[in-house]
């Protein structure tokens, strides 16, 4: 479904000259999986996120989506294919448009038509959209989005980055600045999304829990490489010692 071949990216600093953050990195990764990453600061999680997205460019190698060649996708394309969500909050919604402006812009993706004709979607459907969530966001339809909690942002932000059935979902530490009460629910609300869409998600996390206890499958990255790479069974048998150990053993 995805493939990444021979990915290599350096970033040029004036200071200490050529870093090279991926050489030769090759993942295969199916449909439906719901990989979390992992790693230390600096070893390449969003900046493997920041090139299946196109926020910047791969130095050399391959990355296909269903056969498609990303490399020759603009960055503004990409996104009718590919939706991300970000560790803040206030990204990925328009602040000053309500609930329900901001769920009919995500329901019309690509699309170019009028914000008029935009949001000729029902309340009920909008409503179900958002229903069984604990966050209360059905009574909030008219509220601007500015005026809404953290945790009802970031659940905004997962609803709509995949009502459009995205062939793949990023998350990069969604729920990194949430209080641990709210980010256990946005995890429940992430994990009802993918496997009810089936939706192919990679998601960036330091909470060694979730990476755990979310997903079918987990990577570690070190230095730009893949030291770990469990899925299934394997993946259900490790603890957090196991991953500090391997966290240890990278250092």
């Amino acid at each position: 479904m995805l493939k990444i071949q021979n990915l290599s990216k350096s970033f040029h600093n004036s200071y200490v000259g050529e870093n090279i953050l991926f050489s030769d990195l090759s993942l295969n990764i199916k449909k439906g999986d719901f990989i979390t990453i992992i790693g230390s600061n600096g070893t390449g999680k969003s900046t493997l996120l920041n090139v299946l997205s196109g926020l910047v460019n791969e130095t050399s190698g391959s990355i296909l989506l269903k056969g498609m060649d990303l490399s020759k996708v603009p960055e503004h394309k990409r996104t009718k294919i590919i939706s991300r969500v970000f560790q803040n909050p206030s990204l990925g919604t328009c602040p000053s448009m309500t609930v329900r402006e901001n769920l009919s812009l995500a329901l019309n993706k690509g699309k170019l038509i009028n914000l008029k004709y935009c949001l000729r979607h029902k309340t009920e459907d909008l409503e179900a959209l958002l229903k069984d969530i604990s966050l209360d966001l059905k009574r909030l339809l008219d509220v601007q989005v500015k005026y809404l909690s953290g945790g009802q942002r970031q659940a905004l932000c997962l609803i709509m980055a995949s009502v459009s059935n995205p062939k793949l979902l990023l998350l990069d530490e969604h729920t990194a600045a949430l209080d641990p009460k709210t980010s256990k629910e946005i995890m429940e609300l992430t994990r009802r999304l993918v496997e009810e869409k089936n939706i192919t998600t990679l998601m960036v996390t330091h909470n060694l829990k979730d990476a755990i206890e979310y997903g079918n499958r987990l990577i570690m990255l070190h230095k730009g490489d893949i030291i770990l790479d469990l899925e299934g069974e394997q993946k259900k048998r490790l603890t957090i010692e196991n991953i500090l150990e391997k966290f240890e053993y990278a250092v």
